[in-house]
């Protein structure tokens, strides 16, 4: 793409194959089974469950997409969640090949290391033309610790990110069609990847503006103006139709507590924190606070500050400095509402954050600040490459020997580091049940609320498990596992989250809107089933209308 020889090409091909060979490693993911293994938790579920039911609806009524089967009666459900649109487009190819999707799943986990490393290589070698200082700062894009944490998170991998950045600095310094219509390409992939880290990019395009634009020098052409209007109105045409649903989201009152957003907020000693004091300061629930790209990757970044200070070239300055700017802000915003040094304090000074919270719209529904964490990340790896490209031109006068052993060396501490970084370990997906190929060929006006309800952190990840078992039929069920639920399902989860069934959690059921209730009675203890079938026929709630192996299908009369 941006190396156009047949051997950098080759060197491009090696650095994915070499990287996705790396994250089979980071990551612990186990080859031999990853059509039947995912990371444990909730996620890997959910995201399987929304490319699943975006395969299953474009074709049919794409007008309805976001009209998704979770948290009946409810609409626009999708829009509680990212929609995964930008990865959609590297699953659906592959679920088409293999017709699994946890399998492609785990493909597309592992390949985020790889394309969001090639990315920084090619974003690097643009800035450096030195091919060891950007398979560095590719390097630690890929795998820091960050990366790894959000393994199962593909819209927090920023894979496309290094690509925008690329063609950011293409346009500003030759405004052609091919370098426009590209820059276009990967700004809808930020988007439609991660409409999170999307909001950070207007930040990003003004801080790019200041420091490549000469304002003695603008000339403002015919051509020009075309090409920006095309930008936009292709973007607009595209973006417009799937930001409306999230904006809908107001009529739910989808705006995150600030004391939720302080308590998975990091603060100034989480920047710190290497990988191999993990284990001391950070539990499985609160990977949010791990930011910090590791001790080794901080002391690369202070000594490529000093050789750029030192070595400035006065032509590239400007957009060297910019990477400094766009991390100092990104880490002034990942504190959250309150900049503290430590958690410990009760309060501390308002950040950037607490103006974007109550005056820019969108940010007011982000709850894990920490996340724009990875712009310093992407900063610093540049700054990284900037740093060691000078340092080996001018002090090592460019000697391969000595060039390619200090990089041997930094790379094999930075993997040390690396393979510090706790990651989930990899459970069986759970079997679909036989009963719901029944619910598959029911009236699609039923309404299921499946039970036991409700999300338990500490042991059962029900609700997604549901979530995902419904790719099978796509009915409407009143469970549902998002980023967001209505507040009224939340209170139906206080009800129902005791497994004793009684009176007022059937007209809890009623009111829900749900037709049939499905039992999974393997999920209860033993004899419970009784218990059930005797309370439903004593109140005259609800017949048994199908039942198979140890689940159950009762009809709300």
């Amino acid at each position: 793409m941006t190396l156009p020889t047949i051997n950098n090409k080759i060197i491009c091909l090696g650095i994915f194959v070499l990287f996705l060979i790396l994250s089979l490693w980071f990551t612990k993911a186990p080859l031999a089974h990853l059509g039947s293994l995912a990371p444990q938790g909730p996620d890997p579920l959910l995201v399987s469950w929304i490319w699943s039911w975006e395969m299953h609806q474009i074709p049919i009524n794409p007008l309805e997409l976001f009209d998704a089967n979770i948290f009946a009666p409810y609409k626009n459900t999708l829009a509680f969640t990212e929609h995964m649109l930008g990865s959609l487009l590297l699953a659906w190819p592959l679920f088409l090949i293999f017709k699994n999707i946890i399998l492609v799943f785990n493909l597309i986990c592992l390949s985020s290391f790889a394309l969001g490393g090639l990315g920084m290589y090619l974003l690097a070698y643009y800035l450096t033309k030195n091919k060891l200082a950007s398979f560095i700062a590719a390097f630690i894009y890929a795998f820091a610790p960050y990366k790894i944490i959000h393994q199962e998170h593909i819209n927090l991998t920023g894979m496309w990110l290094p690509y925008f950045f690329l063609y950011l600095h293409k346009i500003f310094q030759h405004l052609s069609w091919k370098n426009t219509l590209l820059l276009l390409g990967f700004t809808l992939m930020v988007f439609l990847n991660a409409m999170q880290y999307f909001l950070f990019l207007p930040i990003v395009a003004v801080c790019f503006f200041l420091a490549h634009v000469n304002f003695q020098k603008i000339k403002v052409t015919r051509a020009s103006i075309l090409k920006i209007l095309v930008f936009f109105l292709v973007f607009s045409l595209v973006c417009l139709p799937i930001i409306w649903p999230y904006l809908q989201l107001k009529n739910y009152n989808f705006v995150r507590a600030i004391d939720n957003i302080e308590g998975l907020s990091p603060d100034v000693m989480d920047y710190l924190i290497s990988p191999f004091f993990y284990k001391y300061f950070y539990s499985a629930y609160l990977s949010e606070w791990i930011v910090g790209p590791g001790i080794f990757v901080l002391l690369l970044l202070i000594f490529s500050t000093v050789i750029i200070v030192r070595y400035r070239s006065f032509k590239k300055e400007k957009a060297r400095a910019v990477y400094f700017v766009i991390g100092f802000i990104a880490i002034l915003i990942s504190f959250g509402y309150y900049i503290q040094f430590t958690r410990g304090e009760a309060g501390g000074l308002f950040g950037p954050w607490a103006f974007l919270y109550h005056f820019v719209p969108g940010f007011s529904g982000v709850r894990c600040v920490g996340r724009y964490s990875i712009f310093f990340l992407l900063s610093a790896s540049v700054i990284i490459a900037l740093g060691l490209a000078d340092f080996f031109a001018r002090r090592l006068k460019n000697n391969p020997q000595k060039n390619i052993i200090i990089s041997l060396l930094i790379i094999l501490l930075l993997a040390w580091e690396f393979s510090f970084v706790p990651v989930k370990d990899h459970a069986p997906v759970s079997a679909t049940p036989k009963v719901y190929a029944w619910v598959k060929n029911q009236p699609n006006e039923n309404i299921y609320i499946i039970m036991p309800f409700g999300f338990n952190y500490l042991k059962n990840h029900w609700d997604a498990i549901y979530e995902y078992w419904s790719i099978v039929h796509f009915k409407k069920i009143v469970n549902g596992y998002s980023g967001y639920g209505p507040v009224k399902l939340e209170e139906l989860n206080k009800i129902l989250h005791d497994p004793n069934l009684n009176q007022k959690q059937l007209a809890a059921i009623k009111q829900s809107g749900a037709t049939h209730i499905i039992f999974h009675f393997d999920f209860y203890p033993p004899g419970f089933d009784q218990r059930v079938a005797a309370l439903l026929s004593d109140e005259q709630f609800a017949k048994l209308v199908y039942r198979l192996d140890n689940d159950y299908i009762y009809q709300i009369k």
